[in-house]
């Protein structure tokens, strides 16, 4: 971990991340935002001071925060009902858990917990919707029958439309929805943070050396920070509260005739309501800044999705990716934005002393773990693909994409869950480093629906000191001590080199026993699963 400006740090994999998120809640003396897309209260605690105080698990966290006089507001992330059924059923399931949690609190406890569970509010216009209702409302009759046949009870978004009423009604065409709130943060009292890629879920826990099956393996990146960026995140968070109840759905309605019981105060949307338009200012302080993504809703009837609107996380990868002179570094889940994409290309194309090096994951985590093929996945590897195509082959020396295996000997049971006879690691983090002088750590994804489409955010940093504390500690947990031997800004064709030796003699060595490390991004293989689709826009993926 790097300390500067007082209060900023970095946390490597969730081993460090969780603690210091727990601490966090620990730490709230007033009030607790949350902006999340995955939460799950069954979370195991990892910090020393949560087990001192018996807290087991993260409802159990929350719980003892709204008994200690903290206000709460959660605001999470709903899933399409149909377009991702299991998913939407996971947020109930767990809404279900958290109450459990919460079931021996008083009343002016459970009062002080607000809970905001929707979708944000963007979705396809009226004629899409009409044009492919017909499929839609078949794909809602077949997941009906799949959880009845399963003994599971339906999600709230999947109940009849009337109580009683089995059937799906012909028309209006239900709405369908293609925004995420895709952000992760929390804010404590308005002046404490932790912010990245990070999910409440304990999927998402791993540690640096990714010892354990592909599929549970996970590398991201998180930070941490106090004062002015930390009340800036705040003040983004009241702007998105406001915008999803303008402009947003909620199945709590439906929940909560399904469960009366329930503790759990949920907040509906106030559709219409009069509210700020757009988010606030967010300055730059002192070398820190707050950047975004908060689309508008969109009118057009023909829309696929939101409207791009404000697009600041867009705007300052550009400009630090502009700004590059030696050694870019970049960590993401999704390399598919045409805007970043050409950006880097013309930032390599006019310096010729700039080098990228980017970290990938092998495929995405649908397609390498659950064995998904659909034309959606497809596309969207298609435009990694192309992205990849184009800088690999217009600037072969200074261009190097990498992906991340572990230890653990793995023969491929689903398309690329296995690199080079070992388990590739699951990179899903979200940073970029500019010649170890400025970075960029949010939850967006390089591609247009992070870019443009979904709610994001993330921190901005001017800081060489917090810059290169964060690239030297990440290249160590990938390269081992030789990281400590390089200094990219001096030598990035050196660097480079490293990163290709060694990725090189892992793919040589194939399943013979070593720790993680890199291996080079299975391109070859990407272009064979990739497909273009003429119908689809790259924000969709």
């Amino acid at each position: 971990m790097a300390q500067n400006n007082e209060s900023l740090r970095h946390f490597i994999t969730a081993e460090e991340a969780f603690p210091e998120m727990e601490a966090l809640v620990l730490s709230a003396t007033e009030r607790l935002c949350c902006g999340l897309h995955i939460f799950s209260p069954r979370t195991k605690m990892r910090s020393r001071q949560a087990h001192r105080s018996g807290i087991v698990d993260w409802g159990g966290l929350l719980a003892d925060a709204l008994s200690r006089g903290v206000h709460i507001r959660i605001l999470l992330n709903d899933f399409d009902p149909v377009g991702a059924a299991g998913m939407h059923a996971s947020v109930w399931e767990r809404i279900g858990l958290f109450g459990e949690a919460l079931a021996d609190l008083d009343a002016p406890a459970r009062g002080r917990l607000e809970m905001l569970v929707a979708h944000p509010g963007g979705q396809a216009g009226f004629v899409l919707r009409a044009a492919i209702w017909p499929k839609v409302r078949a794909m809602m009759r077949s997941t009906r029958r799949q959880f009845t046949e399963e003994g599971r009870p339906l999600p709230p978004g999947l109940r009849p439309d009337l109580p009683g009423d089995a059937t799906i009604a012909w028309w209006p065409p239900r709405p369908n929805f293609t925004q995420t709130m895709h952000q992760k943060f929390l804010v404590a009292d308005g002046r404490r943070a932790v912010l990245g890629g990070l999910d409440i879920d304990e999927r998402r826990y791993d540690d640096p050396g990714h010892r354990r099956k592909a599929d549970q393996t996970w590398h991201d990146v998180s930070v941490s920070f106090e004062g002015d960026p930390a009340a800036d995140l705040q003040a983004h968070f009241d702007a998105c509260w406001q915008a999803v109840r303008r402009e947003g759905a909620s199945h709590a309605d439906a929940y909560r005739r399904q469960h009366p019981e329930s503790p759990i105060k949920f907040v509906e949307p106030d559709l219409g309501s009069k509210g700020e338009t757009g988010p606030p200012a967010l300055p730059d302080r002192n070398g820190l800044r707050i950047a975004i993504t908060r689309p508008a809703m969109g009118r057009s009837p023909l829309r696929f999705g939101p409207t791009p609107r404000q697009c600041s996380l867009e705007r300052v990868h550009v400009d630090l990716i502009g700004s590059a002179r030696r050694l870019l570094y970049i960590e993401t889940q999704f390399f598919r934005s045409s805007v970043i994409r050409d950006a880097l290309a013309a930032a390599l194309g006019e310096n010729e002393g700039l080098h990228v090096i980017m970290l990938l994951p092998g495929a995405p985590d649908v397609v390498a773990y659950d064995g998904q093929k659909s034309g959606v996945q497809r596309y969207g590897e298609w435009l990694q693909m192309r992205a990849l195509n184009r800088l690999s082959s217009q600037f072969p020396d200074r261009f190097g994409a990498f992906s991340l295996t572990n230890d653990r000997s793995h023969s491929e049971q689903h398309e690329r869950d296995a690199l080079h006879g070992k388990a590739m690691v699951y990179v899903h983090s979200k940073l970029a480093v500019a010649d170890d002088r400025s970075v960029i750590v949010s939850s967006a994804n390089l591609n247009a629906r992070s870019m443009q489409w979904d709610i994001e955010a993330g921190i901005a940093v001017d800081d060489a000191r917090f810059a290169a504390a964060l690239r030297t500690d990440l290249w160590r947990s990938l390269l081992g001590e030789v990281a400590m031997t390089l200094d990219p800004n001096e030598d990035p064709d050196e660097a480079l080199a490293v990163w290709r030796e060694q990725a090189a003699e892992r793919r040589a060595a194939g399943s013979a026993p070593a720790k993680a490390g890199v291996v080079p991004f299975p391109l070859e293989r990407t272009r064979r699963f990739a497909k273009r689709h003429i119908f689809l826009p790259e924000q969709l993926v």
